[in-house]
């Protein structure tokens, strides 16, 4: 039985485990704030069907726990921000140990590792983005294209 479970590490009661676990840690809160959105959604409509009706007691009640959900998604959000922040720390921390500046090769400046990775960090995410749009806008093109040489 033991020799079975060693020669066959990946079987398929482990491997579901494995993919929780890393999906855990990928977003921890992500079914917490989830969760809480879709409530402050539901309570919003019932809220809306509240007024319509004109009961005045039940959107009063309904208000004030929309108030609390919304503050605990905001805490939520605030928390998983904060989670998302430690790698990059994380990350600075251990370059600056190595090396507390870089110095920038065409112009000879030393920066601070912290202002170096803040640029890289911001620099990637803009490119991602303009990539993004531009995809996104040649996709568009490259349809209306193919659907008009279609219709002709």
């Amino acid at each position: 039985m033991n020799q079975d479970r060693l020669t066959q590490p990946f079987n398929e009661g482990r491997l579901p485990k494995f993919s929780r676990m890393m999906a855990f840690l990928k977003d921890p809160h992500g079914a917490k704030i989830k969760r809480l959105k879709e409530r402050y959604q539901e309570l919003n409509e019932l809220s809306n069907v509240a007024t319509e009706i004109g009961d005045g007691a039940a959107y009063r009640s309904l208000q004030a726990e929309m108030r609390e959900v919304f503050f605990d998604y905001l805490t939520a959000i605030a928390v998983d921000s904060i989670y998302s922040l430690v790698p990059h720390v994380l990350i600075v921390w251990i370059i600056s140990l190595k090396w507390p500046t870089i110095t920038l090769p065409l112009v000879s400046w030393e920066i601070n590792t912290f202002a170096g990775y803040f640029a890289c960090y911001i620099f990637y995410y803009l490119t991602k983005g303009v990539f993004g749009y531009l995809k996104a806008r040649l996709t568009t093109k490259s349809v209306l294209v193919s659907t008009e040489s279609h219709n002709n």
